[in-house]
C-alpha cells in the first residue's frame, strides 16, 4: 500500500513537472490590432523575438494614415534615428534633398517668397515672424523637460490657455498672423483648439534642430514603401478584419472579429482613439481612459493631390517643398511628377477642413482650383486629375493626429504609455515626444512590443498618474498671484495674470466657401472667402535669430537634450510628429 502511494505521488509530481516544462516551452502569442506603422512595428519586433503574432487590420490595405505624396522628405539619422534604422534594415534607398527644399517658403497673395525674399521684399512681415519665433522660443525654453512639461505651476497654467489667445496678445500684422495660423493648423490643429502648453512642449522637443537635419533626404514612394517593407516580414496578417470586442482574463485575451474569435497571451492596441471607442473591452477601461477616448482633441486634415501636365508656376526650383499660403490654398507641397508633369499636394487643415467636410471630393478640389487659378491662370488648362484622402471624415480617425486641446495635458498626459492588464498601446498619439509623425509611430510600436515582453516576464506597471482638473485650476490661480518674475508679462507683453478662458473658435482664413455646396453633381464655385483683416501692430524690433520651425507635422526630430532622451533609439522622432521632416510624413 505504501509502495503504491509512493508511485502515485511520483506520477503526480512528474505530471506537474512536465506541465510546467510544456508551459515554459510554449511559444508566447500576441495579437496586434491596427495595421498602421505603429502596429506593423510592434508585430515585427515581437515576431523577431520569437513570438507568434497575428495582426488584424480593419481596412483592406495596410499602412494606416500614409499620405498621398509620391515621395517624402525625411530627416537624417541624427534627427530621426528609428526611421533611419528601419530604412537601413530593409535596404530602402533614399535620395539627397536638394538645397531649395531645406526651408519653408511662402505664397502671399499669389506671389512666392523664400525666407530670404521675405526679409527684403516684405520686411514688416519678416520682422513679425521673427518676433513670433523669438517669443515662441522663449516659451519653449522655459520647459526644462519635454517629458514633464507641467512640472511647475506656471507651466501647468499654460495648459488652460489656447494658442489663439496667446497670438492675439502678440498683436501681429495681418499677413504674418495668417501665415502663422496656417503653419500651426497644418502641423497641429486650429490655434483656438490647441493647448498652449502642448504647443510649447512640441517646440521644446524641436528646439535647436536644424532644417538641414529635418530635410536631409527624399524617400521615393513615401511612407507606404516602408509599410510594405514591414508587411513582407510578417507571417500572419488579416485585413478587412475590424475588431468589435476584446475580453481579458487571467489566462489571456480573446478578440472578436465578426463570427471569428482570436486568442493570444497579450495584445497590442495600435489604433487611433476614435477607432478604439468602437471596440468593447471587458473588463472595461477606467473612467480616465474613457474620458481620454472621448475628449482628446485630434487635428483635422484633408489632403488633396492635384495633377498637372506641366508646372504652371515660376519654376520647379522655386515653387517646391513646403509652402504656406495666406489666402485660400492651405499648405502646399509641390513635387515633380513623371513625364514632365507636376503634383501639388495640399493640406486643408484645422477649421478649414471642418468647414469643407460636407463637400464632395470634386467640389472640394474645385474650391482649391478656383484659388490656384486666380494666381496662375494656366492652372485649369494644365489640370489632369486629383486624388483625395479625407482624414476628417474617416470614422476610424476622426481627424488626423493627436493635438492636445486646452486642459488635456493636465488630464491625459502619457496615459496611454502604460499597459492595462494584458493590453499595451501604440500609435502616434501614445508617443510623448513625437506625436503625429513617422518617428513617433515607430517609437511607440517598439515601446509596446517591449512592454508585452516585460508583461510576460512578470513585470508590473504602475497605474497612470495624471493631474486632476481641479489641480490644474488651482495651479492657474496660484500663478496669477505668485508669478513675481513676470513670466506672462515677458511672453505676452501685458499683465502677468494668465488668461485661462478659451477663445472662441477663430474664423478660418482659407478655402471657406461663401455658399453651401449644391446637391447637384457639378461642383459649387463660390467666390473665394475673404481673409479676416487684422490691424497691423507696431512690433518692437528684435535682432534675435528666429527659432527653427518644428517640422511640419509630421517630422521626426531629435530630442533637445540627451538627459531626457528615452531609452529607445528614437527615437523621436521622431517626433518626432511626424514629420519625418516633412509634412507628408503620415504617422501610424
Amino acid at each position: 500500500m505504501a509502495a503504491a502511494w509512493v508511485r502515485l505521488c511520483a506520477l503526480v509530481l512528474i505530471g506537474v513537472s512536465s506541465g510546467a516544462a510544456l508551459a515554459k516551452d510554449k511559444t508566447p502569442s500576441a495579437i496586434v490590432v491596427g495595421g498602421g506603422l505603429a502596429g506593423l512595428t510592434a508585430a515585427y519586433e515581437l515576431q523577431n523575438k520569437g513570438w507568434q503574432v497575428t495582426l488584424l487590420e480593419a481596412k483592406s490595405g495596410m499602412g494606416g494614415r500614409s499620405g498621398l505624396a509620391t515621395s517624402e522628405w525625411i530627416g537624417n539619422a541624427k534627427a530621426q534615428p528609428v526611421l533611419n534604422q528601419y530604412l537601413d534594415r530593409f535596404k530602402l534607398e533614399t535620395l539627397p534633398a536638394p538645397e531649395f527644399v531645406r526651408t519653408p517658403g511662402y505664397l502671399i497673395d499669389g506671389e512666392y517668397f523664400s525666407a530670404t525674399d521675405l526679409a527684403t521684399k516684405q520686411p514688416a512681415t519678416a520682422e513679425a515672424l521673427k518676433r513670433y519665433e523669438k517669443t515662441l522660443d522663449d516659451l519653449a525654453r522655459s520647459i526644462d523637460d519635454p517629458l514633464n512639461p507641467q512640472a511647475t505651476s506656471t507651466l501647468f497654467a499654460l495648459d488652460q490657455m489656447n494658442v489663439s489667445t496667446w497670438l492675439d496678445k502678440l498683436q501681429l500684422p495681418s499677413t504674418a498672423r495668417q501665415l502663422i495660423n496656417q503653419q500651426i493648423r497644418t502641423r497641429y490643429d486650429e490655434p483656438s483648439r490647441l493647448s498652449l502648453l502642448y504647443f510649447a512642449q512640441q517646440n521644446r522637443v524641436y528646439r535647436g534642430v536644424s532644417d538641414r537635419d529635418l530635410r536631409a533626404a527624399r524617400l521615393p514612394g513615401g511612407s507606404p514603401v516602408l509599410a510594405q517593407a514591414f508587411v513582407k516580414q510578417l507571417k500572419t496578417i488579416k485585413t478587412s478584419s475590424p475588431v468589435t470586442a476584446i475580453v481579458q482574463d487571467k489566462d489571456g485575451v480573446s478578440v472578436k472579429v465578426g463570427s471569428t474569435d482570436y486568442k493570444a497571451d497579450y495584445l497590442v492596441m495600435a489604433v487611433p482613439l476614435r477607432a478604439l471607442a468602437k471596440i468593447q473591452i471587458t473588463p472595461g477601461l477606467d473612467t480616465q481612459h474613457v474620458a481620454a477616448i472621448k475628449g482628446t482633441n485630434y487635428g483635422w486634415r484633408d489632403q488633396l493631390m492635384l495633377k498637372f501636365k506641366q508646372p504652371v508656376w515660376e519654376s520647379r526650383a522655386r515653387m517646391s517643398g513646403e509652402i504656406f499660403s495666406n489666402t485660400g490654398l492651405g499648405m502646399l507641397w509641390i513635387e515633380p511628377a513623371l513625364k514632365g508633369g507636376a503634383n501639388v499636394v495640399i493640406n486643408l487643415s484645422g477649421d478649414n477642413a471642418r468647414l469643407l467636410q460636407a463637400f464632395g471630393d470634386k467640389q472640394m478640389v474645385d474650391q482649391v482650383l478656383i484659388r490656384l487659378h486666380a494666381f496662375y491662370p494656366q492652372a485649369r488648362g494644365a489640370f489632369t486629375g486629383y486624388e483625395v484622402k479625407r482624414y476628417s471624415v474617416d470614422a476610424g480617425t476622426g481627424g488626423a493626429y493627436l493635438a492636445y486641446g486646452p486642459g488635456q495635458i493636465s488630464k491625459y498626459w502619457r496615459l496611454w504609455e502604460r499597459p492595462v492588464q494584458r493590453i499595451t498601446f501604440a500609435g502616434e498619439h501614445t508617443d510623448a515626444l513625437y506625436p503625429g509623425t513617422l518617428e513617433g509611430a515607430l517609437r511607440s510600436g517598439q515601446r509596446a512590443a517591449s512592454q508585452v515582453q516585460d508583461l510576460l516576464a512578470g513585470k508590473s506597471f504602475d497605474p497612470a498618474k495624471a493631474a486632476t482638473v481641479a489641480a490644474a485650476a488651482t495651479a492657474g490661480a496660484a500663478v496669477a498671484k505668485k508669478d513675481s518674475g513676470g513670466f506672462f508679462s515677458r511672453l505676452f507683453g501685458g499683465s502677468d495674470k494668465p488668461e485661462v478662458k478659451a477663445a472662441p473658435v477663430a474664423k478660418a482664413e482659407e478655402v471657406a466657401p461663401a455658399t453651401a455646396p449644391a446637391p447637384a453633381a457639378a461642383p459649387a464655385t463660390p467666390a473665394p472667402a475673404e481673409v479676416a483683416k487684422e490691424e497691423p501692430a507696431k512690433p518692437a524690433a528684435t535682432k534675435a535669430a528666429p527659432a527653427k520651425h518644428a517640422p511640419a507635422h509630421k517630422p521626426a526630430a531629435k530630442q533637445a537634450k540627451k538627459a531626457v532622451e528615452p531609452k529607445k533609439a528614437t527615437v523621436k522622432s521622431e517626433p518626432v510628429k511626424k514629420p519625418v521632416a516633412n509634412t507628408q510624413a503620415q504617422a501610424n
